[in-house]
This record gives structure tokens, sequence and C-alpha cells, in this order.
């Protein structure tokens, strides 16, 4: 037995039909189980009999999801959308396919999926009968970005960071080029992020020469998958720095040429005016010369940033 919150009507109705029009009337979930990642879009499916022509407003759709209390996830009452009892959890998320109603399919879909919506739906029809199925919906965030940094603290010594965010709680391990386990070095600690994600950051510290290799690999034992980074100890990274304190040094030289072209040019025109009102003859030996400074300049470049699933039975009454 079920009832729906605050629909006493519907509620009259399915029961009614639960006891004498359930043989004649079959909801089927072709699909009991679906699997979707975190952010993505699913769409659940359960079928009913349609004899003829569908009539809409004798229709009703109602999609439930079991939790400690029944959230209201979309519902199609005698032909028409109930939007005021959806649950705020859904509001904006969902979409009925009303096109497939003639095939005799409801068609549910849910966008931009969070772990909350992980649980136990029921797909509720009423058609001159009615009838209800169960289905499981499980959410999976793996680890996909892996955000990495290598630091040197000097003296050969290096500090190699990993960080990502997924669900579950995933173990860190980390190995060399020879694929020797170092996970007992590190230091991986967690936080819970954005939306229920956990926020996982581990670091190593290590001694090693340059042009070494290491691996982290976020490893999600619930969902047998793993997700790895492979950092690289170069020596590149001084060369950056080269790089761009030259082309900054460059660019001063070319500004510091220009100032005093410039500068001596307007010098040039002072002192041909001030000979011409003066009217005396000038030797050209007797114009100062200026002096020819070379700007220097030191400047680096640094730049381092389900709930476990239970199939549930519904036995009919």
């Amino acid at each position: 037995m079920f009832f729906i919150m605050e629909k006493p009507l519907i509620f009259c109705l399915f029961l009614f039909y639960w006891h004498f029009l359930y043989a004649l009337f079959t909801v089927e979930a072709p699909q009991s189980l679906y699997t979707v990642e975190y952010g993505n879009n699913v769409t659940m499916e359960c079928t009913f009999p349609v004899h003829g022509k569908l009539e809409f407003r004798d229709l009703s759709v109602i999609w439930e999801k079991k939790d400690k209390l029944k959230k209201q996830v979309y519902a199609l009452l005698q032909g028409k959308e109930d939007f005021e009892s959806q649950d705020s959890d859904f509001k904006g998320r969902t979409k009925l396919f009303k096109e497939n109603l003639n095939l005799g399919q409801s068609l549910l879909q849910i966008t931009d999926v969070k772990l909350r919506d992980a649980g136990l739906y029921h797909c509720l029809i009423g058609y001159g009968g009615a009838d209800y199925k169960a289905i499981n919906l499980k959410v999976k965030a793996p680890y996909r970005s892996i955000t990495q940094g290598v630091v040197s603290t000097g003296d050969n010594e290096w500090k190699l960071t990993c960080q990502s965010e997924g669900y579950p709680q995933a173990e860190v391990l980390w190995q060399n080029r020879e694929y020797e386990d170092l996970t007992h070095k590190a230091n991986t600690s967690y936080e819970t992020g954005r939306d229920q994600l956990y926020r996982v950051t581990s670091t190593l510290t290590i001694k090693s020469r340059t042009d070494e290799i290491f691996f982290c690999i976020f490893w999600n034992k619930e969902l047998q998958e793993n997700t790895s980074a492979i950092l690289h100890i170069t020596d590149s990274v001084d060369g950056v720095v080269r790089t761009e304190s030259r082309r900054f040094i460059g660019a001063i030289l070319i500004v510091t040429a220009l100032l005093g072209s410039v500068l001596i040019f307007m010098l040039s025109i002072s002192k041909a005016t001030a000979n011409k009102d003066n009217r005396t003859p000038v030797d050209s030996s007797s114009i100062a010369k200026l002096p020819n400074d070379k700007d220097t300049c030191d400047c680096r470049y640094a730049s381092f940033e389900e709930e476990e699933l239970k199939s549930m039975q519904v036995e009919k009454t």
C-alpha cells in the first residue's frame, strides 16, 4: 500500500484501482538500475499499456523519490503538469517527454545530476488502472581531473602535490619510475568540498635528481576505478624564468634607446633655436655630447594551484 502526500484524491484513485483493476493494468520498468556520472543527465523509463489513442485527461504520471520522506520529483495529474508540489531538490531539473506517452512510455529526464539524487524512485501510472515500479539510481563521481604541483625546496629535495575531487573517498598511491611504492612517504588529507564531493590532496616530499618522473594514482575502491597523473621533475622551469627575464630586459633597453633618441633630438632643436636667436655662430665642437649610459636590470619571474543502493523487492498486494 502507498499514499501520496497532499494528494488524497489521487491516493483514493490509486487505492481503488489497485484492488479491482490490478490484473488488467501493469507498469513495467525495462531497466531497474541506472548509473550516471555526477553532473551528467539521466533519463529513466517505465512503461504502461495504451490501447488506441491516448486520452491525456485520463492520464496521471507521478515520479517520487523514496527517502526518509517522499519527495515528489514530477507529476502529471489528469493530463496537466503540477510543479507546485515538486520538491525543491528537483526544481528546474526535470522533464517528461510527453510525445512518448502515446507509446506507453514514461521517460523522465533529470539534468545536472547531484550526489543527493542517488536512491530509490517510484514510477506511478494511473490510466484506467494503477500500478507502479521501483527504479534505483546510482551516482558516481570519478576523480577525473588532477591538479599537479612540483616545487623545489632546495638541496635536490622536491615537494610533489596532487589534488582532485570525487566521490566516494579515494586512496592516493605514489610510485616512481620503477613503480616502487612510495605511498607511506606521502601525506594525504581529505575535506568535504562542493555538493558533498571529497577534495583529496596528497603531498610527497622526496629527494630526487632532475629528469625524473613520479606517478600519483587516485584509487576509487567502490567504483573500481583509478585515475593517474605523471609529475616530471625537470629544470625546464628555470629555463622559462631565464627566457622571461631576457625578454623583460630587452624591452627595457629598447625603451631606453627610444627615450635617448627623443632627448637628443629635443636638445638639438633647443640649441639650434638658441643659436639662431643669438646670431652667434657656434662651433660644432662645442655641442655637448650625451653620455651613453647602459641600463641594466636583474629581473626574475616565478610562476607556481550512495548511499549504497539496496535493491528493493516491491511486493504487490
